[in-house]
């Protein structure tokens, strides 16, 4: 039998443009030879649904749909499927499975373990595409009771006809590894939710450090440099690097001078505390007065870039990474404002492995490395006091990232963690962070889900909970 495998990138709720989409892929797919076309699960609306979909106006245009799809499936001599189903021969899975590190090979596996025991081949079809921050990674595969098995490629639409009596047949694609997915995942990720928003432009505020780059070599790549502005907003604790750093990555991403500003916040900000003088000098103490003023900085920073992305149409991007929203490393209505969090389901160790990642790709294909070796080895700072390094309030990242992967994405406790060998003071302060820091996690943008447990989604904790260990 001639199966058709087809993995698409399907809009939710624009059943129109889905059917069409199917049909002109059921039309060349027919053409040779196929019998049967499988979709991905709920492909007409594009994915399964709450809200909305469970209305009686929506489920009538989406069975219409569906009946007409099937009409002219049925008139190219093919039989359309559109759910799980199962005869003597092979099992076929409709699927909508979202990315997170290593599903596609687990999945894989899993399926040539179901194959072997069934006796049969199994046909499993998975969407592409972003819809909001959840990625759907295709993969979709064939694979034999024998271990033969023919894959499509992660993230991309693919389709390909496949004769389930002639094992193997046919080209797999190549996955890549772990960085790679991340890679390709982020950006199908920011590409989709402009487009699929009808937003054309992106702004990113460039401080100089890592995350921020990262962010604009990411969005530069998924929108292309003519759809990225971009601001550097340094304050009177910036370093001179800092500055230069940002304009020679500007430079590198090829963004156009016109698209590039440099607004100092000192001015805005020595304006806000003379005014607050009266508030500011009744503090509780310096140190309450110092996080006042501290916090001022990220606020005035995050006012100047939303006045960016309102005068020119630029929806904002935050640069935040999950380690900092762990710990709750972050100002509110600053450093957690933006449309889209394009890093924050990635720890600080995993920014500056695929910053890495991204550098050596580009020097592979004879390009610059966007992002300057400078920006990868200097000590991460916020800058918002006279040398001020994020290794003064936190522990060192490879330390923390350690923990916070056991506590959250592990599901831990603080006394298995320090059983592992840390050290327990330090288990338990980061435990405390984590456990009190969703008062701010429940106000940040939709982060592009990778790790199958981001904040808000899997990570759910409440703000009035107890801060237990």
């Amino acid at each position: 039998m001639k199966i058709a495998l087809v993995q698409q990138n399907y809009k939710v709720g624009d059943t129109a443009a889905n059917i069409a989409k199917m049909k002109e892929a059921i039309a060349a797919v027919a053409a040779q030879g196929a019998q049967l076309v499988v979709f991905g699960a709920e492909a007409v609306t594009g994915t399964p649904l709450l809200g909305l979909a469970d209305s009686c106006a929506f489920r009538e245009r989406a069975a219409a749909a569906r009946a007409e799809l099937e009409a002219f499936a049925a008139g190219q001599g093919v039989t359309v499927v559109l759910a799980d189903t199962e005869n003597e021969t092979v099992k076929i899975l409709c699927a909508a499975d979202h990315f997170r590190h290593g599903v596609a090979e687990r999945n894989r596996d899993r399926l040539l373990s179901v194959a072997k025991t069934s006796g049969k081949p199994i046909v499993w079809v998975n969407p592409v595409g972003a819809q909001t921050g959840t990625i759907f990674y295709g993969g979709s595969c064939i694979v034999w009771p024998d271990g033969g098995s023919v894959v499509l490629p992660l993230f991309r639409e693919a389709q390909v006809v496949v004769d389930t009596d002639a094992v193997g047949a046919g080209q797999s694609a190549v996955w890549g590894d772990r960085l790679e997915q991340l890679h390709e995942a982020l950006v199908l990720g920011i590409r989709d939710y402009f487009a699929k928003t009808g937003c054309r432009d992106a702004c990113v505020a460039m401080s100089g450090g890592i995350d921020s780059a990262l962010v604009l070599a990411l969005a530069v790549e998924a929108l292309g440099a003519e759809h990225v502005k971009t601001v550097m907003l340094p304050s009177q604790y910036s370093t001179d690097h800092s500055v230069t750093d940002a304009e020679e990555m500007i430079r590198r991403v090829r963004i156009p001078q016109e698209q590039a500003w440099l607004v100092p916040i000192a001015p805005t900000f020595q304006a806000a505390v003379e005014s607050l003088q009266p508030v500011l000098q009744a503090a509780a103490s310096d140190k309450n007065r110092g996080l006042a003023e501290e916090n001022m900085q990220a606020r005035i920073r995050c006012m100047m870039t939303m006045a960016l992305s309102n005068s020119h149409g630029a929806l904002m991007l935050n640069t935040s990474n999950k380690s900092e929203a762990a710990v709750g490393y972050g100002t509110l209505y600053g450093d957690t404002s933006g449309a889209l969090s394009v890093i924050g389901d990635l720890y600080k160790q995993d920014v500056y492995a695929l910053s890495r990642q991204i550098n050596a790709a580009a020097e592979a294909q004879g390009c610059v490395a966007p992002i300057p070796e400078h920006i990868l080895t200097k000590a991460p700072s916020a800058e918002l006091r006279p040398g001020q390094k994020d290794s003064d309030s936190l522990p060192d990242y490879p330390v923390l990232d350690a923990i916070l992967i056991r506590l959250i994405e592990g599901g831990r406790s603080a006394a298995d963690v320090i059983a592992e060998g840390y050290e327990a003071a330090t288990v338990e302060r980061v435990c405390r962070l984590l456990l009190s820091g969703d008062f701010k996690r429940f106000q940040l943008p939709p982060a592009l889900r990778v790790s199958g447990c981001t904040f808000g989604v899997e990570w759910q904790w409440p703000i009035t909970a107890a801060k237990m260990l």
